[in-house]
């Protein structure tokens, strides 16, 4: 009800006021337009989106049946709740239902995830397609079945966005875990799903790349490139080496505030890994430093609110104290949320999570636009998990203080989302 009562309005009588909106009218209508009338036979060769054609030529169908605009919205929108679904059910299996209603209560909020289900983009399909395959990695069985599973959703997730290819991740992450690699990993990692342990698995996950990794060839070389000519030289005009600093920071800036009642417990995990987590730290903080962070609209860094809070504080030799800081505190709490999960026998999942954002964090830089819509709602879904698994029965109170932090991130984002969202588009 809350996400139908969030988006619904805004489809049928919201202005075009958001960036999401701009990119409706630039570049994701008029492809499904253009795919629609071309149907059975869409030229692929070049069209007015950056992304891959999966999500438009799914839409020509219905666009093709005659649906309008705001019949196309609510399809699309679809995609949005199905991803609070998915997110709130994987975290009920750790933390149950009602635990998990408030961790995904951030992610339902979240801007990205609105302004994305309200008009035509590829940004939410994209997200439900990765998380789903980020759950079946980290929680199925690594059997012949999961790994076919996983092939046919790789295949769907390039489609619709070419920097999906960070996905291989939780697949080889799984086949590793699942192989007798897997033994050498810390008993907290270990998990009785993987026994018995086979050489079979790892062969499995290599081989569900490949129909990816074919795929993409394909469309490089139909369009000459990594994307179709026209926004080659918004998004592929060199690499963006801040990305990775800066999804670290937003998820240093995100964990923050959800971690914040359960800071005891936090400090606690820090004192008895004190190494560990210092030794985290500084690869954080030189990891942070190589590249210029500061805010730019050439160098592609800009596009969201945490951008502007970068632009307002100053920076040393460009690199941003926010960014540089509040990675740091990223790579820490994620490595205080993996310990939690792991010394609780949850070390697999909490792995193939992390890996799974590290991996996206890493890819975009491949894409000359660091915009925070291209890092918030994976950000949202790990921590919703990550906070979860390291919740049972032996911690009386970390439920609680969950549920507080979330409510707390949850606050913060509406008021991103009241900002950016609801009040430009009935302004």
């Amino acid at each position: 009800m809350l996400f139908a009562f969030a988006v619904l309005p805004v489809i049928m009588f919201g202005s075009d006021a958001t960036s999401e909106a701009s990119d409706e009218a630039a570049a994701h209508l008029p492809t499904v337009r253009q795919f629609a009338a071309q149907l059975p036979t869409p030229d692929l060769h070049d069209y007015p989106s950056a992304t891959g054609p999966g999500y438009h030529l799914l839409m020509a169908v219905p666009a093709r049946l005659g649906f309008g605009v705001h019949g196309l919205r609510i399809i699309g929108s679809l995609a949005g709740l199905a991803l609070v679904l998915l997110v709130w059910r994987t975290a009920a299996r750790a933390a149950g239902p009602a635990v998990a209603l408030a961790l995904a209560l951030p992610l339902l909020v979240s801007t990205y995830v609105l302004s994305g289900s309200a008009w035509l983009t590829t940004d939410v399909l994209s997200v439900l397609i990765g998380t789903t395959m980020v759950a079946i990695a980290a929680w199925w069985m690594p059997t012949t079945s999961t790994f076919l599973t996983l092939a046919v959703l790789f295949v769907a997730a390039l489609s619709v966005r070419q920097t999906n290819v960070f996905l291989a991740a939780p697949i080889l992450a799984a086949g590793i875990l699942g192989s007798p690699l897997g033994r050498s990993a810390s008993d907290a990692e270990q998990w009785s799903g993987d026994e018995p342990r086979s050489w079979s698995r790892l062969g499995a996950a290599l081989l569900a790349l490949v129909p990816a990794a074919l795929l993409l060839l394909a469309l490089v070389n139909l369009w000459g490139g990594l994307m179709p000519a026209t926004f080659r030289s918004l998004h592929d005009k060199g690499l963006s080496l801040a990305a990775p600093a800066y999804g670290l920071a937003l998820l240093g800036t995100w964990a923050a505030i959800a971690m914040l009642p359960m800071a005891p417990e936090v400090l606690h995990t820090v004192r008895r890994h004190a190494l560990a987590i210092t030794l985290v730290a500084s690869l954080a903080f030189l990891g942070a430093v190589v590249a210029d962070s500061t805010w730019s609209v050439e160098q592609g860094r800009w596009g969201g609110a945490y951008w502007m809070i970068v632009k307002a504080f100053p920076a040393i030799g460009g690199r941003s104290i926010v960014i540089v800081t509040a990675a740091v505190v990223g790579a820490v709490l994620a490595a205080v949320l993996w310990i939690r999960a792991a010394e609780i026998r949850r070390g697999r999942q909490a792995t193939i999570v992390l890996v799974s954002l590290l991996a996206l964090m890493v890819v975009q830089a491949g894409n000359s636009q660091v915009w925070q819509r291209y890092f918030d709602p994976a950000i949202l879904v790990a921590l919703a998990w990550l906070i979860s698994l390291g919740i049972n029965g032996t911690r009386p109170h970390s439920a609680g203080r969950a549920v507080l932090g979330a409510l707390l991130l949850a606050g913060v984002q509406a008021t991103i989302s009241t900002l950016d969202y609801w009040i430009p588009v009935f302004r």
